[in-house]
């Protein structure tokens, strides 16, 4: 028979069959053009049985085997990672691994540590306790580290400023979604900002001015969402004063308790307002006792936190939470310099579609004016044109004022330091000291790859692939940090690319050959690419609400991932006799030299160290009585059910089976 032949029956190349002969153990030379007939239904039953083995041992190399001696390996392997600093919080410890408060402080309780959930504790406490909770803990990373340096220098810039002149104070609104921060922000000034936001969730950080007895205040708008936790964070920094707003007839959140976190950690002064009076079920007293349940006790019964009770919707009690804004404000005698060059921080920066990119500062020292250089992280420029709070141009802007900065020609990050400076000499060496460069407008840019292809298909991990693009950079950035605490095993969320602006041909190019969905985040959908859309056959998901991304991705996740397999080793047995074959199956006999078998167990048959065959237990029998259990030292009868290649002296392993 002619080798090519062969080869097409065999649905191979004569390359691949004239290599895998000698394998097989035919030597029928390298460059052989016939093979004997009499070879042919050997060298086909050869083939098919080399194909059967090859696609058991890939079936095998998809299952997780427990075994009793690398039990403690393949746990530590299991283990869930999570990232702290030298202390933290308890709440925060709780939702990084993403569990109950409750069973955290329980397990903490266990071990003789009596702490509240605002309290902190060390890292190697954390440590301990994670790792009897089935997570493994490290070292707060280099973006932790970053943070606190950027704190650091903004109030050692601070510091060195002279403090003589009084400013508005800068009051960050926290709370858990939807409690009514938006409609307590759209009372206090008067517009209707609630409406324009998808599923009515602030989805943008801003920042408002309002004149009260002839004075201003300065509120920072912060997202609800947990997703915005960064951004949250980087508002309690900047901030002089917190309103911590809780539904009346909800109680504390998780949220609320997050936020909490944050502002005890800022050291910030707080009023509670207690919103929604008006709803039925509102229950003042009971939003009290909840917060003296955490340390924080009412004015009214003893302490010294203070509590209004409002109506965002009916705008009841806003006068007079103005009042105790201004009456903490003036407790704390909030001065700042307003004569030198500014310093100030980025709490919003995105792309307009007239304006191009466009950044919003909080300034906290000296004043901004329209021509001043300045500098913010890798961003440099000269201040073109100045807008407040309502879009009406302005040319300066004080302490505690937000301020839009247009003709920027890249984006600064948010919470980046920005600070003016007067001498164009220093002007160039910072500029030179901080590797500026120039990006394109659009702002788009490629994630780094931490992993090469090869590397990405080992250890069975399933990987989903993300194009993103948003309008606003402070969208993206959340997004992103929110996608990495997405926990789904043997899954991996990469983003291959992000940018700004509308999705375009590029990107679906990119998604066709990368295999990724592209997800659009408050932006237009682009019916000029619909077609392309068709041709490649590319998922586009748009979105709006951010925790309803999150919940689609992490449905795809645990659909890509499917079921785990899991084979946990119960005993082995030494074959010592068979006594029947059968075309499905065999009855032996032998010792069992490990552990145990059950009756429900399945059947590894081991040759060489390699499984070659598994099977089924029809019926267990000792000392010629039917059981469902024999242990180690004994001997067994065993009916087996499957591929009849058991010989004496083979090593017999049984498992059970499970899925998850």
């Amino acid at each position: 028979m002619n080798v090519t032949s062969l080869a097409r029956q065999l649905k191979i190349t004569t390359e691949e069959l004239l290599e895998k002969l000698p394998e097989l153990g035919f030597d029928v030379g390298a460059k052989a053009i016939k093979i004997d007939d009499r070879l042919v239904p050997k060298i086909i039953e050869a083939c098919k049985k080399s194909a059967k083995k090859a696609a058991f041992k890939k079936e095998l190399s998809q299952v997780t085997e427990i075994r009793g001696k690398d039990k403690t390996k393949t746990d530590e392997q299991n283990l869930k990672e999570i990232i702290i600093g030298e202390t933290i919080i308890v709440k925060d410890m709780a939702e990084l691994m993403k569990l109950p408060v409750a069973k955290l402080m329980g397990e903490l309780m266990k071990n003789g540590i009596m702490v509240s959930l605002n309290e902190k504790i060390d890292f190697d406490t954390a440590t301990i306790i994670a790792e009897d909770l089935g997570f493994k803990v490290i070292k707060s990373d280099q973006e932790t580290i970053e943070e606190e340096t950027k704190k650091e220098k903004l109030e050692k810039l601070l510091t060195i400023r002279k403090n003589r002149d009084e400013k508005p104070p800068v009051v960050v609104v926290m709370g858990h979604v939807d409690h009514g921060k938006t409609k307590l922000l759209d009372a206090i000034r008067q517009t209707n900002v609630v409406d324009q936001e998808a599923g009515g969730i602030t989805q943008h950080i801003g920042a408002y001015q309002v004149t009260t007895h002839d004075r201003l205040i300065t509120f920072l708008d912060t997202p609800g969402h947990e997703a915005f936790k960064a951004m949250r964070s980087r508002g309690g920094q900047i901030a002089d004063v917190a309103i911590l707003v809780v539904a009346a007839n909800d109680g504390l959140q998780p949220q609320t308790l997050e936020s909490i976190s944050i502002i005890q950690k800022e050291k910030l002064p707080f009023i509670v307002a207690i919103n929604k009076i008006d709803k039925e079920g509102a229950d003042i007293e009971k939003v009290k006792k909840e917060l003296s349940e955490i340390n924080l006790m009412p004015e009214e019964w003893g302490g010294k936190v203070i509590c209004q009770p409002i109506s965002a919707l009916q705008k009841q009690g806003i006068e007079e939470l103005l009042d105790m804004i201004l009456l903490v404000a003036d407790m704390k005698g909030l001065k700042s310099d307003s004569k030198g060059p500014a310093i100030g921080t980025i709490i919003e920066s995105h792309i307009d579609k007239s304006e191009g990119p466009v950044a919003t500062v909080l300034i906290q020292a000296g004043t901004l004016r329209i021509g001043d250089m300045f500098i913010v992280g890798q961003v440099a420029g000269k201040i073109k044109i100045l807008k407040d709070w309502t879009g009406q141009n302005v040319d300066k802007a004080k302490p505690a004022m937000p301020v839009k900065m247009l003709g920027l020609r890249q984006l600064p990050p948010i919470g980046e330091i920005l600070e003016v400076i007067t001498d164009k000499k220093e002007f160039k060496n910072k500029l030179k000291k901080s590797h500026y460069f120039f990006s394109t407008v659009n702002g788009s840019s490629s994630s780094n790859r931490t992993q090469s292809d090869e590397e990405e298909n080992t250890q069975n991990i399933k990987t989903l692939k993300l194009i993103i693009k948003s309008d606003v950079l402070g969208s993206a950035e959340a997004i992103e940090e929110s996608l990495e605490k997405i926990y789904v095993p043997d899954t991996e969320i990469k983003v291959i690319k992000k940018g700004l602006g509308q999705i375009t041909e590029a990107d679906i190019l990119n998604a066709e050959a990368d295999k990724a969905l592209v997800i659009g985040f408050h932006i237009k959908q682009n019916k000029n690419i619909q077609a392309l859309i068709n041709e490649k056959n590319v998922t586009i998901l748009h979105f709006d609400v951010i925790y309803k991304l999150l919940e689609d991705i992490e449905k795809r996740l645990k659909e890509i991932k499917g079921k785990k397999t899991i084979h946990k080793l119960l005993g082995k047995l030494e074959v010592l006799a068979i006594f029947k074959t059968t075309k499905n199956g065999m009855i032996f006999g032998g010792k069992v030299t490990e552990g145990k078998v059950t009756k429900k167990a399945k059947i590894k048959i081991l040759k060489n160290s390699e499984v070659e065959a598994i099977g089924e237990i029809v019926n267990l029998q000792s000392a010629k009585e039917n059981l469902n259990e024999v242990v180690e030292g004994n001997e067994a009868g065993i009916e087996y059910k499957g591929e009849p290649i058991i010989a004496v002296g083979d090593t017999i392993e049984f498992f059970e089976e499970s899925h998850e």
